[in-house]
């Protein structure tokens, strides 16, 4: 096995016991598929991109792809909660591009600061938005909008069952929640793709025009 490889395997591992440890903070217990992936980043036009910010890096599958589609002079911010899913970003993508902030997605502008980042072009967001609570969500959504520049677009997933159901094993309860109407109230313009290939099967909100 390839050096790459046996830190992919770890870093699989790793996502996968903390998402059964604390599923609420992974809202997963397997990275985003390869389709996913490319549809959460297709059409930002990276190529032209100055700044771009991922929020909820995990073990860096998104990452590496990004780092893959921006430019040699771009600055990629990825911001993770977990101290171990930061450091496995980090080891799995050794780029001068990217920064990787070990914090909490609400202090975005700050850190943005004071990475000396400037405005951003697009926001990458596989935060679990449902398994938030009300206020941390609205707090989060409304920071990525406060730092995208003109044009700028914030792009999220979610999993296609919270419409009909989905469990939070913090509150050990079942409920429901709808990630459009929610993005609709923070962005003018919310367009959406199916991504059925994923297990489970996402959709991908592309959002645009915060709204104050």
């Amino acid at each position: 096995m390839q050096p790459l490889d046996a830190a992919r395997a770890r870093a699989a591992w790793g996502f996968l016991a903390l998402g059964v440890r604390d599923f609420d903070r992974t809202a997963s217990l397997v990275p985003s598929s390869r389709f996913l992936v490319d549809a959460m980043l297709r059409g930002l036009h990276l190529e032209r991109a100055r700044c771009v910010v991922e929020l909820g890096t995990g073990t860096g599958t998104v990452t590496r792809e990004l780092l893959a589609r921006v430019p040699r002079g771009c600055v990629v911010v990825g911001v993770e909660l977990d101290p171990s899913l930061a450091e496995a970003t980090r080891t799995r993508c050794r780029d001068p591009r990217l920064r990787v902030v070990c914090a909490c997605a609400r202090r975005l502008p700050s850190m943005l600061e004071r990475e000396h980042a400037g405005r951003v072009d697009a926001v990458v967001s596989s935060l679990g938005l449902s398994l938030m609570d009300a206020a941390t969500r609205d707090e989060i959504v409304r920071a990525a909008g406060s730092v995208l520049g003109p044009g700028g677009v914030y792009r999220q997933y979610a999993y296609l069952h919270a419409r009909w159901l989905a469990y939070s094993q913090a509150r050990g309860a079942w409920f429901r929640w709808s990630a459009r109407p929610f993005l609709e109230r923070h962005y003018g313009s919310v367009s959406s793709e199916l991504v059925a290939a994923n297990l489970p099967p996402a959709v991908a909100y592309t959002c645009r025009a915060p709204r104050a």
